[in-house]
């Protein structure tokens, strides 16, 4: 095997098949012809084109609107090229959808990482999945759209645990100072993911709160026992609002130092994401980086010891291509 290990984008396994070739009629008829068969995989190779071809169609349908709506040229056919272009756009959308959906699939994760793109370093993480190599074993979701061959079992599978919900709520959220660990990429994301919603959560509930809380005072006397009461629980309310950020920031601390060290990097990096803009993009790569095969010095996870014996005996059964 080579061993080799590319940042972003691993070489293949010569000692295994490789994914099927597929012609461009091929891409196309799976792309726009089979936008809800979700449960296969797909090239590298067919993702990209037909995202290359999503691309153009797409451009080909703005500049067709602006034509129509920007010359002097019957309404009925204005509304025409109009409904066409939203067809388009929505066969595109879905097309797009399916594609990204049996990408995910060919490396080995589950079509709900479609929805990190609605975030930030999600976008980013879905983009970096993307550009992986297919994963040389088979997968859950099924084969290949046009071809039938399929890999062996067992062949290139990884011995890192997949921890449950439970594990990565605990994880995320009570085992905050626990830096002297790693954790997983998954860990990881779902973990930040949970994090961000329940934070925005908290602020959209903090301003509808702060607004019923002092809506009052606009009709209250300042020094009226009903308006101390208000003061006194908006402050409450305040300081629980405070202690919950500084809480949420130290559980992503943690969780990003232990990230760093599954990657195999020192935790000190994560200094880099005080840097504006760049040294944020930096951190985001690092912490996309997969799962570092070899023991390091933070090497164990925060899951429970049956979990870890687990994997160790599959380890000794199935023969692990790194």
């Amino acid at each position: 095997m080579n061993d080799r290990v590319y940042y972003f984008i691993k070489p293949y396994d010569e000692s295994l098949p490789l994914p099927p070739a597929e012609s461009f009629a091929q891409i196309l008829n799976e792309a726009y012809l089979h936008p809800f068969n979700w449960k296969a995989r797909t090239t590298r190779k067919s993702f990209w084109w037909s995202t290359l071809i999503n691309l153009v169609i797409g451009i080909l349908c703005i500049l067709l609107g602006f034509y129509a709506f920007n010359q002097n040229i019957n309404p009925g056919i204005r509304i025409v090229d109009g409904i066409v272009a939203a067809v388009v756009y929505l066969w595109l959308f879905l097309a797009a959808l399916g594609q990204t959906i049996r990408r995910l699939h060919d490396v080995g994760y589950s079509g709900y990482w479609y929805w990190a793109a609605f975030t930030g370093y999600g976008a980013m993480f879905l983009f970096y999945l993307e550009l992986q190599p297919s994963v040389q074993r088979q997968v859950k979701w099924g084969k290949y759209l046009f071809s039938d061959q399929d890999y062996p079992k067992g062949g290139a599978k990884s011995n890192v645990p997949v921890p449950t919900i439970g594990q990565i709520l605990k994880e995320h959220f009570f085992d905050c100072f626990k830096w002297d660990a790693r954790s997983t990429r998954t860990s990881f994301w779902v973990g930040t993911a949970i994090s961000q919603v329940i934070m925005t959560i908290g602020v959209l509930a903090c301003y509808l709160l702060s607004f019923m809380l002092l809506a009052p005072f606009s009709v209250t006397e300042s020094d009226s026992g009903d308006a101390k009461v208000i003061g006194v629980i908006f402050i409450i309310f305040i300081i629980f609002f405070i202690a919950a950020a500084i809480w949420a920031f130290l559980a992503q601390l943690g969780h990003t130092v232990r990230r760093l060290h599954d990657a195999g990097f020192n935790g000190g990096w994560w200094w880099l994401g005080v840097i504006p803009y760049v040294g944020q993009l930096l951190l985001a790569f690092l912490l996309f980086h997969p799962t570092v095969q070899n023991e390091v010095k933070w090497d164990k996870y925060l899951f429970d010891p049956e979990d870890r014996i687990r994997q160790i005996k599959i380890k000794k059964i199935i023969p692990i291509w790194g």
